[in-house]
Formats: C-alpha cells, sequence, structure tokens
C-alpha cells in the first residue's frame, strides 16, 4: 500500500478515535457549562469530524480489500457499537418498554466506547507502520 493510502488510514483512524472522545466530553463534562446553541455547535463539529474521518479511513482501505490485520480491530468496533449503542438503546427505551430499575446497564456503556477507541487507535497504529 502507498503511502498516501496508510496516511489517509492513519490519520481517520485517529481522527475517529478523538471524534468518540469529544463527543463523550460534550455529553458528560459541557452539558452543564455550555448553552444550548453552543453544544449543538459542538456536536456538529464533533458529527462532521467523525464522518470525515470514516471517509478517510474508507478511503484508505479501498486500495487494501483482502487484509486480515484489520479482523481484531473490526471486532472490536462491531462489539463496542453493539455494547455502547445498545445500552443506550436499552435505557432510553426501558420506560417505554415498562423495565424498573436496571440502572446498572448504564455502567456498562463507556466500555463500548472504549473498545469503539481502541479499535480506531489499533488501525491508526497498524497503518502508521512503515511496514508492507
Amino acid at each position: 500500500m502507498d503511502k498516501v493510502s496508510k496516511r489517509s488510514i492513519s490519520i481517520g483512524a485517529f481522527g475517529l478515535a478523538l471524534a468518540i472522545l469529544l463527543g463523550a466530553m460534550a455529553a458528560h463534562y459541557l452539558k452543564d457549562k455550555l448553552e444550548l446553541k453552543e453544544i449543538n455547535v459542538f456536536e456538529t463539529a464533533v458529527k462532521y469530524q467523525f464522518y470525515g474521518c470514516l471517509g478517510l479511513v474508507l478511503m484508505g482501505i479501498l486500495n487494501h480489500l483482502g487484509t486480515q490485520k484489520l479482523l481484531l480491530p473490526m471486532r472490536f468496533l462491531g462489539f463496542g457499537i453493539l455494547i455502547f449503542s445498545g445500552t443506550l438503546y436499552f435505557l432510553a427505551l426501558k420506560t417505554l418498554a415498562n423495565i424498573e430499575g436496571l440502572k446498572w446497564v448504564g455502567a456498562i456503556t463507556p466500555l463500548g466506547g472504549i473498545l469503539m477507541i481502541i479499535s480506531w487507535i489499533w488501525v491508526g497504529v497498524l497503518f502508521s507502520k512503515n511496514t508492507k
């Protein structure tokens, strides 16, 4: 793979990890410190950073189809998405489903985020190396 493709994937992967971290920061630390309009602007920036970095990764990977190097990071990402989004969907919808208690499910949510961040850092590290 050429250097430009590898650089694209590496930068995109690290940018995705950062977007997840910034989104979590906005959700937990900035919501009480910023006006709603400012939070919306911040979330829009995170969203577009995420989409753009995902595009960088996908464009770089197009030249690298069929590799086995990405198998484990893809699994980490898949499980991270399931855990993170799944627990949030559950917490958001449990009232509609008449489910009481189970507040501890929210404690599992960060594990999903950590798995997603690790997967993107893993991809970034894989493609930042100068190996062929």
